[in-house]
């Protein structure tokens, strides 16, 4: 990409880096830009959660990383962070912290880490992935279907519970 840049009266080209463009303001959301991805600290809401996800979506593809892993990526953050939603106490605010980064240039794949503050291990439901009418139970089905592995882990972050570490790196 090239800019075109007004100064001293010459007109000059540069090169600007292509990085994601961040979200617009949206409560309860804060993003850091990392090398090659990004953090988000938010409370759960549908406009910081929706904001989550476009960001899983365009960062890594901005990366290099392809579309479909970007996408898969996404739809592995929207189960983690709706399971979090869906395990916790009604009512009350849901902290998270999704960080998300693409692998470096030679190493497909993308890293996804979500942390909550849901005690204990995530549930197997024993809804099939094509299920017509399951409402929930695939979420762990999901993410053997879209990671090479995933982890639960205790928290690096203070006042969290436990991370869900994912490698997202083939398409489906």
């Amino acid at each position: 990409m090239t800019a075109t840049v007004y100064g001293t009266g010459t007109l000059h080209a540069v090169a600007v880096d292509e990085r994601p463009s961040l979200p617009d303001p949206v409560p309860d959301l804060v993003v850091h830009e990392y090398e090659r991805g990004f953090r988000a600290d938010l409370t759960a809401s549908r406009e910081a959660v929706s904001g989550v996800r476009a960001l899983t979506r365009s960062v890594p593809a901005t990366y290099g990383t392809d579309q479909g892993l970007a996408e898969s990526a996404e739809l592995v953050v929207s189960e983690l962070m709706g399971n979090a939603v869906r395990a916790s106490d009604s009512g009350k605010a849901v902290p998270l912290v999704v960080e998300v980064h693409a692998a470096p240039v030679g190493s497909p794949g993308i890293e996804v880490i979500v942390h909550d503050t849901v005690p204990g291990q995530p549930n197997r439901g024993d809804a099939a992935l094509d299920s017509a009418e399951a409402e929930s139970g695939r979420g762990l089905g999901i993410l053997d279907a879209l990671t090479d592995r995933w982890s639960v882990e205790p928290s690096t972050e203070p006042s969290f519970t436990k991370m869900i570490r994912c490698l997202v790196s083939r398409a489906e």
